[in-house]
């Protein structure tokens, strides 16, 4: 017991020991830089361990600045343009409400006014005192007003990254896509009917930019990237076999199965040209934006990629035990894939149909290619 208290009393004194040597450190790091301001009438002396970091936390706190007072130039614009439009709504009452009269539309006309003058004031006063916080504290930097805005389907509006939302026209946007559907192979000896109806998927997920081409963004060059899986199953009790690996063929089992399937995931580069109505909307400061989140629109183009993985997956009964067993890239697939892709639809919901071009096996094996229908979200 007195080995043990020893053994902790020595510990205790070595940490005492680096902790002090370790204040003494901190209070002897040296400060070679000195900066004296004047903020708010008060002369006050900063000390910054060199002159590089002094510059680089200046530069963070301009450029903090700078985003708020565009943000706040933004926000006025913002509410101005929405007056403009609220006001010209209550002009049109006086012609459509029977009852509605020009001192009633005076009145709300009014109200309106302030309801907006009210909204700016109190943003305005909220963007100066955080101006005037980074102002004194020249380091703090708040990231999460300043960061990335991504549009996901089933939002209005477009991609802002950085100060992009301050820009006069952006012509560039992105978002996601993720798509749902049914999957067949079709070839010489392959059709839909071949296959089962229940047990055939497409899914697709991945991100994509839309480009516009012309001044009313009527008609985008859209890119991107996609991760997309086919599965298929084929009927009749028969299967892609792999008892010969350079030649894959369909053959009937000897068995009864509860699953047979063969799957590949494969990451694609989709292109299209799409095409749609858009509404125009310009702002007090001159921004101007397109959108075409209520429009209908079409989508014509193609996708080239690579295989990622090929797969089939048994699953039967032997003997009364359940069995499953799964080969993997155990078959002679073509690892380049590409095809056609269009869609159609409105907003963010579109029917898509894609066939692939490429033999998904290699000569002398089964001929086939893939064809997908569904819908995409985007």
């Amino acid at each position: 017991m007195k080995k043990q208290l020893h053994f902790i009393t020595i510990i205790l004194m070595l940490a005492g020991t680096f902790a002090g040597w370790a204040q003494k450190e901190e209070k002897e790091q040296p400060f070679s830089f000195t900066v004296v301001d004047t903020i708010n009438g008060e002369i006050r002396t900063a000390r910054y361990e060199s002159e590089k970091i002094y510059l680089e936390l200046l530069e963070r706190k301009n450029n903090r600045i700078k985003y708020l007072l565009l943000d706040k130039q933004r926000y006025e614009s913002d509410q101005r343009t929405q007056l403009a439009k609220e006001i010209k709504d209550i002009n049109e009452r006086i012609g459509k409400l029977e009852n509605y009269t020009v001192e009633m539309s005076k009145k709300d006309k009014e109200f309106t006014a302030e309801l907006y003058a009210q909204k700016i004031s109190a943003y305005d006063a909220m963007v100066d005192s955080e101006i005037a916080f980074v102002e004194i504290n020249g380091s703090s930097f708040d990231n999460k007003r300043s960061g990335t805005t991504l549009k996901l389907f089933g939002t209005p509006g477009v991609t802002s990254v950085g100060s992009d939302k301050y820009r006069k026209n952006i012509s560039t946007t992105s978002g996601l896509t993720l798509g749902f559907g049914y999957n067949f192979i079709n070839g010489d000896n392959l059709a839909i009917d071949d296959f089962s109806y229940g047990k055939n998927e497409y899914f697709s997920i991945g991100v994509n930019w839309k480009t516009a081409l012309n001044k009313s963004q009527t008609i985008r060059f859209k890119y991107g990237i996609e991760y997309q899986t086919q599965g298929t199953e084929l009927n009749g009790n028969r299967a892609f076999t792999i008892s010969d690996p350079n030649n894959t063929q369909i053959e009937r089992l000897n068995f009864d199965f509860d699953k047979a399937k063969f799957r590949q995931d494969q990451l694609v580069f989709p292109v299209h040209f799409e095409f749609s109505g858009t509404d125009r909307k310009e702002y007090e400061d001159g921004r101007v934006r397109y959108n075409d989140y209520d429009k209908f629109k079409f989508g014509i183009g193609g996708y080239a990629g690579f295989n990622l993985s090929s797969r089939l997956k048994y699953k039967y009964e032997l003997d009364g035990q359940d069995v499953k067993q799964t080969n993997v890239n155990a078959f002679d697939t073509n690892a380049l894939v590409y095809g056609l892709d269009a869609y159609f639809g409105k907003g963010d919901l579109v029917l898509f149909g894609r066939m692939g071009l490429n033999d998904i096996f290699k000569s002398g094996s089964v001929d086939g290619q893939y064809v997908a229908f569904g819908i995409r979200f985007q």
